[in-house]
Parts: C-alpha cells; structure tokens; sequence
C-alpha cells in the first residue's frame, strides 16, 4: 500500500508541475507578443518552493501531514503562484476592474 501511496504522489505532483509550466509558458508568450516585461522567470520560486516542500514530504511521509517545514514551503510556494497568476491576469486583462 505505501508503494500506491508514493506512486500517487509523484503522480500528481508531475502534474502540477505541468500546470506551472503551462503558466510558464502562458507568460513567456504574452511577453514575447505584447512586449511587456511579465518577469515570467519568477515562477521559478514558486516551483522551487513546491518542490522541496513535495521532496521533504515524499522522504519523510508520504501522508502530507506534520512537517511545520514542509507546509511553510508548500504554503509560501503556493501562495507566490497565486500572486504571480494574479498580476498576470491583471497584465494580460489591461487591469480592467
């Protein structure tokens, strides 16, 4: 069972790493078509963050429950993605309100 469990992990932890780089390359073309500066690069913390956070977890316990350090990386990571899918949005919508 713990063999299924690791599996599932990894699983979906490749997909969401094909999400952000789906946001990625989402920022990398509005760039390079509208010529503003998105800083698309800046998805690379987020991703780094998430990461570790996921590596941490998939080391010590695939349960996804009590590691504080763990959690602080997987929570800051996400909460960068959604500032950066924020002010692409506001980029990309001409911050219409």
């Amino acid at each position: 069972m713990q063999i299924v469990a690791y599996i599932l992990a990894i699983w979906s932890w490749l997909v969401i790493g094909v999400l952000i780089a789906f946001l990625w390359r989402v920022a990398f073309f509005y760039q390079k078509t509208s010529g503003q500066r998105v800083g698309q690069w800046l998805v690379l913390i987020p991703a780094t963050l998430m990461a570790a956070g996921s590596i941490l977890y998939l080391v010590y316990d695939v349960g996804f429950i009590g590691r504080s350090i763990a959690d602080l990386l997987l929570f800051s990571g996400g909460l960068s993605l959604v500032i950066f899918g924020i002010h692409l949005r506001e980029l990309m919508t001409g911050e219409r309100q």
